[in-house]
């Protein structure tokens, strides 16, 4: 036992010297972001042959992360394997050899890190060339946001998808980024190519995803490159703040018959929606429009986003979405204008006025965008004969007299603003039944009967 003491005293002694492997830290805080130094084939290559291997040397040892989540290649090809040799070279492996007779566009990301964790690599885009092939093509332009030019935002170029495709579930053909002024370009295009679509979104942490926070829109015009104009330039494009509200421009068919006042009721539709149950409704500024010709107004100030438009005829024209007696609603057994909601819309004497749910369409921030009403039948809803308020007490005569206008004249509207912050159109004359493209039944009675 007594020998045993000597022997552990001593391997604790040796533990404890092997545990320090290194001197203490010291010196500077490394602050200096990685660069990348080299890479193969090099830019511009021409390559003949397969090509599934890339290699990238760095100015630093790297943080050894997968080459999927820096490494993005134009077309597209899908990363088998990355291979660090001593933290400052990556060999990656492709799943397939890149198409040949083709531009490859390279890029990495800024997002890589050194071995301390420090990042802001500067972005690197090259083309490599796998074949004797000639791309002189370019598209250039600028991004502007709140007046002012929108620095590392980001443009993809996308083509122009068929009917059957969203143009969002595209392979991207190539993207840029903006240097600090908002210029971007994107180059080495064949010619002739095209037609493009190009998407820009403000990219304030540099991922290269658009945030579901951050301003982004398609660039107004399609792009082709010919012959003779390789080169495009486009000009200053807006992109709004994703509260900024947009505008809608209805459009008409030719099947809809005229009419002489439509409303428009705009909500948004929320994650918490479920559907929209007809209910009078009175104005309200904030969603309430008036076409007041034959449809082909604009709304302004739709919130941006998926919305659902009500489209009605405000057959009494008192500003609101109410319940009208029949004898208001011209050419009510007209089944080419109307749908009745239910069996009992001739039992009750009265209806919503005429309405129609139109498809939701979603609102792009500060745009305008034009929606062409598509052709369709207005609903008849039946609903109960609306109250009449009762007099004041001791007011018989006036109560007399508020029962005898309500009866030919609709409310007086005039100072409900409306949703451009204009009164809508004066009510204070007599009804005027909406026509709907059919005379309305003549309800007078002549003096005598």
């Amino acid at each position: 036992m007594r020998r045993a003491v000597p022997f552990l005293v001593a391997a604790l002694a040796l533990v404890a010297a092997c545990a320090v492997v290194e001197s203490p830290p010291g010196g500077p805080v490394d602050e200096t972001p990685p660069r990348l130094a080299g890479f193969s084939p090099d830019s511009a290559a021409v390559v003949t042959g397969p090509l599934t291997r890339l290699a990238f040397d760095f100015s630093e040892k790297m943080n050894r992360t997968k080459a999927g989540g820096w490494l993005h290649l134009y077309p597209t090809r899908r990363i088998r394997k990355t291979s660090w040799k001593g933290a400052i070279r990556a060999e990656v492996e492709l799943e397939e050899p890149l198409p040949p007779d083709t531009v490859v566009v390279v890029e990495v990301a800024a997002k890589m890190k050194d071995a301390h964790k420090v990042s802001g690599m500067i972005e690197r885009r090259y083309p490599v060339f796998t074949g004797e092939v000639s791309a002189p093509g370019r598209i250039s332009g600028s991004l502007v946001l709140a007046d002012s030019a929108l620095a590392d935002a980001v443009v993809e170029l996308l083509p122009v998808p068929p009917d059957t495709v969203a143009w969002d579930r595209q392979d991207i053909l190539r993207r840029t980024r903006c240097d600090r002024d908002g210029r971007f370009e994107l180059q080495w295009l064949p010619v002739p190519s095209g037609p493009y679509l190009l998407h820009a979104f403000a990219d304030g942490d540099l991922n290269l995803r658009r945030g579901e926070k951050e301003p982004h829109r398609l660039l107004p015009d399609t792009v082709s490159l010919v012959p003779g104009r390789e080169t495009v330039e486009l000009g200053a494009t807006t992109l709004y703040p994703l509260d900024t509200p947009g505008r809608l421009r209805l459009l008409t068919p030719d099947t809809l018959p005229p009419a002489s006042r439509f409303g428009v009721i705009a909500m948004a539709i929320t994650e918490a929606d479920t559907g929209w149950d007809p209910a009078p409704a009175a104005f309200d500024s904030l969603t309430f429009s008036w076409l007041d010709s034959v449809l082909g107004d604009t709304l302004a100030a739709v919130t941006p986003g998926p919305n659902r438009l009500i489209l009605f005829a405000d057959l009494d024209r008192d500003s609101s979405f109410s319940v009208v007696p029949d004898s208001l609603v011209p050419g009510r057994g007209d089944t080419l204008l109307y749908v009745v909601a239910d069996s009992a819309a001739d039992t009750t004497g009265h209806y919503l006025e005429p309405w129609r749910d139109l498809e939701p369409v979603a609102i792009e921030p500060g745009l305008l965008q034009t929606y062409t009403l598509p052709p369709g039948r207005f609903t008849l809803t039946a609903w109960p004969e609306p109250e009449i308020p009762a007099p004041a007490v001791g007011d018989s005569t006036a109560a007399a007299d508020s029962l005898t206008r309500a009866a030919v004249t609709p409310a007086d509207s005039t100072a409900a603003p409306d949703s451009t912050g204009t009164a809508p159109p004066d009510s204070t004359g007599a009804a005027e039944p909406d026509t709907l493209g059919v005379a309305a039944p003549d309800t007078t009675t002549a003096p005598g009967e």
